[in-house]
């Protein structure tokens, strides 16, 4: 879209030069800049205008900042800001070389039982610390998973909350910003089943559930199905591993584990795995 591009050219010129787009991530559209001065790149997310009309740029760019300061941690991709650009909103973090674990799992299928251990116990990780400093990720899925330098990255954590708290609920936006963040940025199967039905607020007993979801399908190739087996009918883990991703999985909220620390001290992880 000639509009949109113009647009993010107008709004990061001159320190950012906008060098390509990217696969896009759900409803949002990606972009690459270079910083002019330091020859970095960054990783410009356009939020749909579904969101775009509702959110105040401003505040959304306050939450930002905040949010980078809260997220200290190597697993934690931050965010840098964010900003209007012509019509559009967005936001801004460090563009990482690799992959995402949904195109992994998109080319490849199910993960060998050793890398999905160590992805599951870096995003366990990374989880923990955002858990403890009250920043719930609330849009957990593989596309926000990065895959780069033998590790496991999380991406947008937090942004969920920042559109929901920067919501405006303009004439031409309308409607309530939790229900219009879970429609415009979450996939469905990754969020708590409570959520769906009743549109409660995002916490780390929904992360949870994202992290079963996703560890089924790191395991499986495919995510599971309502009244599914269970993850050690269908391949041969060890028992602590069943034992997580069933309570991650688990329907009722109380069953789940209460937040990721809770979760990665279960596990019975391999020599090497925290360091």
């Amino acid at each position: 879209m000639a509009v949109l591009r113009a647009a993010l050219r107008n709004a990061l010129e001159p320190a950012y030069r906008v060098e390509r787009e990217v696969r896009p991530v759900g409803n949002c559209r990606l972009f690459v800049a270079l910083d002019q001065s330091a020859g970095t790149e960054l990783l410009v997310k356009v939020l749909p205008t579904s969101l775009s009309l509702g959110v105040d740029p401003a505040t959304f760019a306050a939450e930002l900042a905040a949010l980078r300061e809260r997220l200290k941690h190597r697993g934690l991709v931050a965010p840098r800001g964010g900003g209007r650009a012509g019509p559009f909103v967005y936001h801004t973090r460090p563009f990482v070389q690799g992959t995402t674990l949904r195109a992994w799992l998109a080319r490849h299928g199910e993960l060998p039982l050793r890398q999905a251990v160590a992805i599951l116990h870096d995003v366990l990780d990374a989880l923990a610390q955002a858990h403890a400093a009250g920043v719930p990720h609330g849009d957990l899925k593989p596309e926000n998973v990065l895959l780069a330098d033998s590790r496991a990255l999380l991406a947008d954590t937090g942004v969920f909350g920042a559109v929901e708290r920067s919501w405006t609920a303009g004439d031409l936006a309308g409607g309530d910003g939790h229900a219009a963040a879970l429609t415009g940025l979450c996939a469905s199967d990754y969020v708590a089943p409570e959520r769906r039905s009743t549109g409660g607020s995002a916490g780390a007993g929904d992360d949870m559930f994202a992290v079963g979801v996703m560890l089924h399908e790191m395991l499986t190739g495919r995510s599971p199905a309502a009244g599914a087996e269970p993850l050690e009918e269908v391949r041969t883990v060890p028992a602590w591993l069943g034992e997580l991703g069933r309570r991650c999985c688990a329907a009722p909220p109380g069953e789940r584990w209460v937040d990721a620390a809770a979760a990665l001290a279960s596990g019975t992880w391999p020599t090497g795995a925290a360091e």
